[in-house]
C-alpha cells in the first residue's frame, strides 16, 4: 500500500524535478529533513539532563530541599545555578513535547485514512483530535512550572503543575486508546479473505506498533496510580502544601510518586520512537 506524502514532501519532490538553474537563486527552497523518531529521544535526553543536572548541582552546592529525605524535583531546582538550567531545559522540552504531539497527530491522521474505511474514519479521527488538543494544552505548562519555582512563586508553580499533569493523564489514555484501535484494525486487515489470500498489512512505517502499545499500556496504568497519589490523594492528606515539617512522611511519599510520574512521562514520549518509524520530518523554507 503506498504511503501518502505530506504537503512538504510533495513540494520538495516537485521542485527536485526542475533544473536548479531554471530557478532564480532568491527563490530556491532550503529543505532539511531528519528521522522523526529521534525527536522524542532528544526530548527524553534533554529532560533527563535537566532533572539529573538540577539534583546534582543542588547536592554540590548543599542547597535546602525542604527537609524531607526524598525531595520534590522542583525543590532541587529552586536556587541558582540549577534554577536557570532547569527552567531552560524544561521550556525546550515542552516545545519538543508539543512538536511530538503534532507529529503524532499527523501520522495517526494519515494512518486512520489508510486503515479505516470512509464510513469509520470518524471513529479514530475524534480521538486523535482530542489527543492533539489536550496534548497542546499540557505541554506549555511544563516550561511554566519550571520558570515559576517553588521558592519565589509557590502558588503559581502548583497551578502549572496541576495544569500540566491533569491534561497529561487524558493525553496518555487517549493516545493509548487510539493505538489500540489502529492495531485492532490492522490485525483485522491481516486476516485471510474469502479466497484464502492475505490482505495487505497497513502498518505503514511503524517500527513496532505492538511493542509501542505494550509499553504504553503499562506506562499509562502506572502513571495514573502515581499521579493520583501525588496530586489529589497526597494534597488532601497534607496540612500545608509549602511547609513540609508537619507531614514529612506524606510529603516524602508524594515526592516519590512525583518521580514515578515524571519517569512514566519520559518513557511514554520516548516510546514514540517505535511509532514514528521511518517517517521523515521536513523543514522547508522558500
Amino acid at each position: 500500500m503506498p504511503i501518502r506524502k505530506s504537503a512538504s514532501t510533495v513540494r520538495v519532490a516537485t521542485l527536485a524535478q526542475v533544473a536548479m538553474e531554471d530557478i532564480p537563486s532568491a527563490a530556491r527552497p532550503v529543505a532539511v529533513s531528519f528521522p522523526s523518531r529521534y525527536i522524542p529521544l532528544f526530548g527524553l535526553c534533554l529532560a533527563s539532563v535537566g532533572i539529573f543536572g538540577s539534583v546534582l548541582l543542588n547536592r554540590l552546592h548543599g542547597h535546602e530541599i525542604g527537609g524531607i529525605p526524598w525531595p520534590y524535583i522542583s525543590d532541587t531546582a529552586k536556587d541558582p545555578p540549577q534554577a536557570g538550567m532547569f527552567a531552560f531545559t524544561m521550556t525546550v522540552t515542552s516545545c519538543i513535547i508539543a512538536l511530538v504531539v503534532i507529529i503524532n497527530y499527523g501520522k495517526a491522521k494519515n494512518d486512520i485514512e489508510i486503515i479505516f474505511p470512509p464510513d469509520m474514519n470518524n471513529l479514530g479521527a475524534k480521538r486523535n483530535l482530542y489527543g492533539l488538543i489536550v496534548g497542546l494544552i499540557s505541554a506549555p505548562n511544563l516550561g511554566l512550572l519550571a520558570c515559576y519555582d517553588t521558592k519565589r512563586t509557590p502558588g503559581l508553580h502548583l497551578l502549572f503543575v496541576i495544569l500540566f499533569f491533569l491534561p497529561c493523564i487524558a493525553y496518555l489514555f487517549i493516545v493509548k486508546s487510539l493505538y489500540e484501535l489502529l492495531l485492532h484494525r490492522a490485525n483485522t486487515a491481516e486476516k485471510k479473505s474469502d479466497d484464502g489470500s492475505l490482505n495487505p498489512v497497513p502498518y505503514k512505517s511503524y517500527t513496532s506498533l505492538q511493542t509501542s502499545l505494550r509499553w504504553k499500556r503499562l506506562i499509562c496504568n502506572v502513571f495514573l496510580v502515581a499521579v493520583t497519589l501525588y496530586l489529589p490523594v497526597g494534597m488532601s492528606l497534607v496540612s500545608d502544601w509549602q511547609d513540609y515539617s508537619n507531614d514529612v512522611a506524606i510529603h516524602t511519599a508524594r515526592a516519590v510518586a512525583q518521580h514515578v510520574s515524571v519517569l512514566c512521562l519520559c518513557c511514554f514520549f520516548g516510546s514514540m520512537y517505535f511509532d514514528f518509524g521511518d517517517l521523515e520530518f521536513f523543514i522547508v523554507q522558500g
